[in-house]
């Protein structure tokens, strides 16, 4: 596609930071909204479906509970109908005497709250005697006698011989009920004596509203869902929305239990309606539905929150990008305006101009070949050069110690280990060290660091190595106050103590000890690095102070770096002995400038923010 010329032209007047900011500004704000619309699409509906199977799981714990509560009734009224029958055995009805009457209510009353005290789900039981005789389990408050209007009596005996039990729908009414206030559930049952078939009465048990409605509240009392009951009649029979109890149901909910018709009573089924997510689950026995309504609002609280998170992160990224413009117009274009003017002061006649190459890309090479081409300029530019390139290989050198990939994934892998293992506290302890640790030894990029700090960043990485190796060794760390502020490179006691880690303890076989302390002695600060391990020769101590050794190769640079920095910094008279005899451990020895009393501010060396 070819570009029209008027903007080819308006491009092409616009400078280098203007260029950037208009190729990739409108790609991060349409990558930044096609991220936000697919991010909340994917997991509002992957949040509604976990929902979804969630409620049904969980629908079908409260619909087993709800069963046992049932079956666990009809079980106590298979006892009651037994133990009425021995009563009747031990006192029959044509030989009991007035006196008699009394003493079998009461026993009958004892014997129905008996069983109750076993069956704790069912709240009170009522036996009706085929003479109409009355026997609660409870202190009647005399309105009884609406059972024989009622026609629950009829309605039992009409449902077969014994061993069949009648269910009756939730009502709240003031018989057959301790409490006239509390709708019940009831459950009726024939007694029939079980040698001659006579009709001994009728056994009512009731269950009340709260057994069934306590198993409808969420475990989450921030959860945006409710469960409850509807009967066949479509009234909510069971919730935990007391206000609500023996009203109809939603219009919209029982309209949609009508339109799955049979369906309704084989298996469950969700819908999306009014801002809600419902579940009609059904329960077979009671011919009722478990119905359960979350809040799609508050479901996708989160993915709003998201939203706005994404929107947040978006506004970030814009300023990022025009930072990143600017540093990147000053990257590119300012290497070049600095080699055009080297370039024309050779013209000029002046060989002494060189652009200096401090990239590796193409620019990078234009200014090598250019400064090949001016000639070197004498011995002592020659010496500076080697030593700002040895400085940079120091630098490449610790850059390298700092970021230690093996170090962090080995840490993090400790970690996820000790959560796995439900030590949370270590986890947490490893967690807080590893990022101290890095937080000072990035440092914003400040080489020199007063030993306070230098000193934590030492004691975080020990601190997470004694969780990973917490047989292998024990540590001690001693900086006086008067010595915390000595200036030290950053990272110089670190590799050390690695060292002595790695090639010292771990070897020895046996639980070690490492001790960092620091003192002055010959106008110097000597911070002294000790270990019990199986300790070198003088050939090995050659080889590290050397910086060469065949067989462990990292330690050698570890510490030679250590000790070139030091001498870089602060001097050849500064730097770093080695004492160690085989089997006896290795002293390390790091000599530092000593401040003096004056306390000098060191702020602009170490930061106060490391």
């Amino acid at each position: 596609m070819r570009i029209p010329v008027f903007i080819g032209d308006w491009f092409g007047r616009l400078r280098f930071k203007s260029k950037v900011i208009a190729i990739f500004l409108p790609l991060l704000i349409l990558s930044l909204l096609i991220l936000g619309v697919l991010s909340s699409h994917l997991f509002s509906r992957s949040l509604i479906e976990r929902t979804t199977r969630n409620v049904a799981d969980e629908s079908q714990l409260i619909l087993s509970r709800t069963d046992y509560i049932l079956r666990s009734a009809e079980t106590a009224a298979n006892i009651m109908v037994t133990n009425i029958n021995r009563l009747y055995e031990s006192y029959p009805a044509a030989r009991r005497l007035p006196l008699e009457e009394v003493r079998f209510a009461n026993l009958m009353q004892s014997r129905l709250s008996t069983d109750l005290s076993i069956f704790r789900e069912v709240d009170a039981a009522v036996f009706v005697g085929k003479d109409g005789t009355v026997y609660p389990s409870y202190v009647s408050g005399g309105e009884e006698a609406g059972i024989a209007a009622s026609g629950l009596l009829e309605k039992v005996q009409a449902s077969g011989s014994y061993g069949v039990s009648r269910w009756f729908g939730m009502e709240q009414r003031n018989y057959l009920t301790p409490d006239p206030a509390a709708p019940v559930l009831t459950l009726g049952k024939m007694v029939i004596n079980i040698d001659s078939g006579e009709t001994l009465g009728t056994l009512f048990l009731m269950i009340r509203e709260e057994q069934l409605s306590a198993y409808l509240q969420s475990s989450d009392p921030e959860a945006p869902k409710a469960y409850y009951f509807v009967d066949e009649r479509g009234r909510i029979v069971a919730a935990a929305d007391k206000d609500s109890l023996l009203q109809p149901a939603e219009p919209a909910v029982a309209a949609k239990i009508a339109e799955a018709g049979g369906s309704a009573g084989e298996a469950s089924f969700s819908y999306q309606e009014g801002g809600n997510l419902v579940t009609v689950s059904p329960y077979g026995r009671m011919d009722w539905q478990l119905i359960n309504v979350v809040s799609l609002k508050l479901l996708t609280a989160d993915v709003q929150q998201n939203v706005r998170l994404t929107a947040l992160v978006g506004a970030l990224c814009l300023i990022f990008s025009l930072f990143g413009a600017n540093l990147l117009s000053r990257m590119v274009a300012g290497p070049l305006e600095r080699l055009t003017r080297a370039m024309r002061q050779v013209v000029s006649g002046d060989l002494r101009p060189v652009a200096a190459a401090r990239t590796e890309d193409e620019i990078g090479t234009i200014a090598e070949a250019f400064n090949f081409m001016v000639g070197r300029v004498g011995e002592l530019l020659v010496t500076v050069t080697e030593e700002q390139n040895r400085k940079r290989e120091y630098e490449l050198a610790l850059i390298s110690a700092q970021i230690k990939p093996h170090f962090l994934y080995n840490t993090l892998d400790t970690i996820y280990v000790l959560n796995e293992l439900d030590r949370n506290e270590e986890a947490r302890d490893t967690t807080k060290a590893l990022a101290d640790f890095y937080r000072m030894v990035l440092n914003k990029g400040r080489e020199l660091i007063i030993l306070e700090k230098e000193a934590q960043i030492t004691d975080d990485y020990l601190a997470i190595m004694q969780i990973r190796y917490p047989d292998v060794f024990r540590y001690e760390i001693d900086i006086p106050p008067e010595l915390s502020g000595t200036p030290v490179p950053k990272l110089s006691l670190q590799p050390l103590v690695e060292n002595a880690i790695y090639h010292g303890l771990k070897k020895k076989g046996s639980k070690g000890f490492i001790r960092i302390q620091a003192g002055v002695a010959g106008g110097k600060v000597v911070v002294q690095v000790t270990d019990n391990g199986v300790g070198m020769n003088e050939e090995r101590i050659e080889a590290i102070m050397s910086g060469h050794s065949p067989e462990e190769e990292t330690r050698s640079i570890g510490t030679y770096s250590v000790r070139q920095r030091l001498s870089l910094y602060f001097g050849e008279e500064y730097g770093l002995t080695v004492r160690s005899a085989a089997g006896e451990g290795t002293v390390v020895e790091l000599s530092l400038p000593l401040l003096g009393n004056e306390k000098r501010d060191v702020h602009n060396v170490q930061g106060d923010d490391c």
